[in-house]
């Protein structure tokens, strides 16, 4: 499935990836990965302001 996700940094610049496959914290809350189709973005959290993505992702699935 793909969704969008998209970062705020401290100095108000904008990511916004459309195609985003996944997006992760590493353990040590250290660095964003978001893995797109054609690119992978690794971004220091000190940089972030905030994120967001499509709620989508946190569907559940109704079993019948």
């Amino acid at each position: 499935m793909q969704y969008w996700v998209k970062v705020v940094f401290v100095d108000n610049q904008e990511l916004l990836v459309k195609d985003a496959i996944r997006h992760t914290i590493s353990d040590d809350m250290e660095v964003l990965e978001v893995d797109s189709a054609k690119e992978v973005f690794i971004i220091p959290m000190k940089q972030i302001k905030y994120l967001a993505c499509d709620a989508t992702v946190f569907a559940t699935k109704k079993t019948s």
